[in-house]
């Protein structure tokens, strides 16, 4: 991927999923447009919302030739949404942003600048800032926890002005919030898996883009303002306790079937499910919620439910594969074993249940 011989950037595509955004969706594609990048198309795929955000969203188009909307008759989740209007987009490199972010002038630029004539990198990250407290940072990538993959974050609330110094054009697992991945890969790796649904499908696409022998960067430049949700912001789009339990414990135990060598699947499935468990009956006898319990049974039965059609995915990610999972281990997951990651960054917050 380079410029053009006048050197122009390449064209863009910015795909925006959205449920009930009504709160954010104004603030969001103002930023956008006021990019300064110019060539771009903007893709809002709704997930059938019942507040006012289709008319938010008609509202700039009326202004804005370059913006679309799709919309779906149901909320099909949001990998698969964005599945939908990937398959639309135009643009050599496509963004995924959410709807409750609000860019900087400068921010398109510098997110896509790692992928502009380097063949070695398939998508970057921009940093993250805490939309109601921009002095914090709220994601600057992270690495994988290889017996659960959960996502160990860089620098989160930390001081912006206290780690500005530090952070570099590094190697990470990234989250969708704000991610620039060349088409050519999304193409490769077949995009988002749809059956994960919510909350750690963008962590098994990052994986799978460094499987496919990219590096996933972040574009420590490209600073992009994000809302922290709380489990009560979640609860109001539509989520609840035992569906976000469900869907981490699925989506961990999905994804190493998927992604990992044989050998590694041996090693750390038991594990995801043991961390799991141990997870569920700490809410049950911390909280009195059975919630985490039954949905991890039910995540469980699942996986049994749908291992065909895991393993047909393992099939499509195995053959992708470049780099070995020696390789991408010791370049963005965490080191340790399971008793050492928890000494290191759960013991003093007596666990993150």
């Amino acid at each position: 991927m380079s410029k053009t011989a006048r050197g122009k950037l390449p064209f863009i595509s910015i795909v925006i999923a959205n449920y009930n955004g009504e709160s954010y969706l104004n603030t969001c594609l103002t930023a956008v447009l006021n990019s300064s990048i110019k060539q771009y198309e903007v893709i809002v795929i709704d997930n059938n919302s019942n507040d006012s955000s289709v008319k938010i969203v008609n509202k700039f188009i009326k202004k804005d030739s370059r913006i679309r909307l799709l919309k779906n008759e149901v909320n099909l989740g949001v990998p698969a949404s964005r599945n939908r209007a990937i398959s639309k987009c135009r643009g050599e490199i496509v963004i995924l942003l959410d709807n409750d972010t609000e860019l900087k002038k400068d921010s398109l630029a510098q997110l896509i600048k790692p992928l502009i004539n380097n063949k070695e990198v398939g998508a970057a990250q921009a940093l993250l800032i805490d939309f109601e407290n921009r002095n914090l940072v709220q994601m600057a990538g992270g690495h994988l926890i290889p017996q659960a993959i959960w996502l160990m974050g860089f620098y989160e609330r930390s001081v912006y002005k206290d780690i500005k110094s530090k952070l570099k054009l590094s190697n990470i697992i990234a989250i969708s919030a704000a991610l620039a991945v060349k088409k050519e890969v999304l193409d490769k790796i077949h995009n988002y898996d749809s059956l994960l649904y919510n909350y750690t499908d963008d962590l098994d696409l990052s994986w799978r883009i460094w499987i496919a022998g990219y590096r996933v960067v972040l574009a420590h430049n490209s600073i992009v303002y994000h809302y922290t949700k709380s489990v009560a912001k979640r609860i109001n789009i539509g989520a609840n306790n035992f569906d976000i339990y469900f869907q981490l414990s699925k989506n961990s135990f999905r994804s190493m079937l998927k992604n990992y060598e044989i050998k590694n699947v041996i090693r750390y499935l038991p594990l995801s499910i043991f961390v799991n468990l141990a997870r569920a009956i700490l809410v049950l006898v911390r909280r009195g919620d059975i919630s985490a319990l039954l949905a991890t049974l039910y995540s469980i039965w699942w996986s049994v439910k749908n291992l065909a059609n895991t393993i047909q995915s393992r099939i499509n990610t195995q053959r992708s594969r470049r780099f070995s999972d020696e390789f991408i281990m010791r370049e963005v997951f965490v080191n340790g074993s399971l008793l050492d990651i928890y000494n290191r960054n759960y013991r003093s917050s007596k666990l993150l249940w």
